[in-house]
C-alpha cells in the first residue's frame, strides 16, 4: 500500500476513534473489525457485557443470537445485500435502553453508528400518555354534565320508590341501584379529576406532615387485614403543592399497596432527599404488577382488579405532574416501588 494512502487510512481511523458518536464496523462477514472509544460505554447494553477485545473478530450474530430472524437481523442484511442505508430504533435485550441505529453499507462490510435515545422515548412516550388523558379529559367534560343530570333525575326516583311502604320488599334492589349510580357519578369525576390541568390551592406544606395526617385512617385498614405500615421519614424541607391532591394520591398508592399483599406483609412509606429533589417512596410486598400491564398502568381503565375502575393509578400521574413532580415505579414478584419525586 502507498504510503499517502497508509497514511489517509491511519488518519480515518483515527477521526472515527475520536469521534464523539458511538460507530463500529463489521466486514462482508458480519464481524468486528473496528469499535470506537464512544461506543464502549455501551458495548455491555447491546452486546451482553463484552469487552471491545472480546468483540473484535466476532460475528454480530454469534454475539447477539436472540436477534437472529428479527427486523434488526433483516435490516443488516439488506443494508449490506442491497447496499443501501437503514435506519431503525431498537431496544437493548440486556437493560431495555433504546437506541437509534444507522447502517451504512460498502463492498467491504457496513459502518454502523449509534446513539441512546432511551431519553427521547420516555418524553415520546409521557407526551403520548398527557395527550390521551387530555382527550379523555375532553371527553369527560363534555358528556359529565349531560350524564349527570339525567343520573341525578334516576337517583332521586329510586330513593322516593325506596322509602314508599308498598315497595318495601324492593328496597334491596333499589338499594344496590342507587349504589351503582353513585358509583357511575363517582367514576365521571375522578374522570374530571384526570382531566385537571392545575392544581386548586398551592401551599407551603411539608410532606412528612400530610403522611402523618393519612396514616390513622390507612393504620386502622391495615391493622384489620393484618399488615403493616412502616414509615421512614427524614428531615426533608417544605414544598408548594396543593395538599388536598397530595393526599387523595398518597391514599390511592397506598390503598393499592395494602390491595396488592397478603397479611403479614409490610408497606414501607419513605421520604429523602436526592439529586436536589423531595422524594416520596411507597414500596410494598406484593405480588407485582403482571408483566403484560406494567407499562400502561398510568392509562386509565387498565387495572387487574375485579371492582377496579383504573382510574386510580392515572389521577396519580396527573395530580403529581400537576404539582411540579414525576413518578417512576419498579415492580418485580416481590413487590412494587414507586417513587414520587417533587422538584423543590
Amino acid at each position: 500500500m502507498p504510503l499517502k494512502s497508509l497514511g489517509n487510512k491511519l488518519d480515518m481511523i483515527e477521526i472515527l476513534e475520536n469521534m464523539s458518536e458511538a460507530c463500529y464496523f463489521l466486514n462482508s462477514d458480519y464481524e468486528f473489525v473496528f469499535i470506537n472509544k464512544a461506543a464502549e460505554p455501551y458495548l455491555k447494553e447491546l452486546f451482553f457485557e463484552r469487552t471491545k477485545e472480546e468483540l473484535i473478530g466476532t460475528n454480530v450474530w454469534d454475539v447477539n443470537p436472540k436477534y437472529i430472524d428479527t427486523e434488526i437481523d433483516t435490516a443488516y442484511h439488506k443494508a449490506y445485500e442491497e447496499q443501501k442505508p437503514q435506519v431503525f430504533e431498537m431496544i437493548s435485550e440486556y437493560s431495555k435502553w433504546w437506541f437509534e441505529v444507522k447502517l451504512f453499507p460498502n463492498i467491504n462490510g457496513i459502518f454502523v453508528t449509534f446513539s441512546d435515545i432511551t431519553d427521547r422515548k420516555e418524553r415520546e412516550k409521557q407526551k403520548q400518555h398527557y395527550e390521551k388523558l387530555n382527550l379523555i379529559g375532553e371527553m369527560a367534560a363534555g358528556v359529565a354534565h349531560e350524564v349527570r343530570n339525567p343520573m341525578t333525575t334516576v337517583k332521586g326516583f329510586l330513593q322516593l320508590m325506596a322509602e314508599n311502604e308498598e315497595l318495601e320488599k324492593h328496597k334491596p334492589i333499589f338499594d344496590l341501584m342507587i349504589d351503582e349510580v353513585n358509583r357511575v357519578t363517582d367514576i365521571l369525576t375522578e374522570f374530571l379529576d384526570i382531566a385537571k390541568d392545575k392544581p386548586e390551592k398551592l401551599e407551603e406544606c411539608n410532606l412528612n406532615e400530610l403522611i402523618k395526617s393519612v396514616l390513622p385512617l390507612l393504620e386502622t385498614r391495615a391493622l384489620k387485614e393484618g399488615k403493616l405500615l412502616d414509615l421512614h421519614l427524614s428531615n426533608i424541607a417544605d414544598l408548594l403543592i396543593d395538599k388536598n391532591e397530595i393526599r387523595q394520591l398518597l391514599l390511592n398508592l397506598i390503598n393499592n399497596s395494602l390491595d396488592a399483599m397478603n397479611a403479614g406483609k409490610k408497606v414501607q412509606i419513605m421520604t429523602y432527599e436526592e439529586n436536589n429533589k423531595m422524594v416520596l417512596s411507597i414500596m410494598d410486598e406484593g405480588k407485582g404488577i403482571p408483566s403484560d400491564i406494567i407499562d400502561d398502568i398510568a392509562i386509565p381503565f387498565v387495572t387487574t382488579k375485579d371492582k377496579g375502575t383504573g382510574l386510580g393509578i392515572p389521577i396519580c400521574f396527573s395530580i403529581a405532574k400537576r404539582n411540579n413532580a414525576k413518578i417512576d415505579y419498579t415492580s418485580s414478584p416481590e413487590g412494587t416501588t414507586f417513587n414520587i419525586r417533587f422538584s423543590k
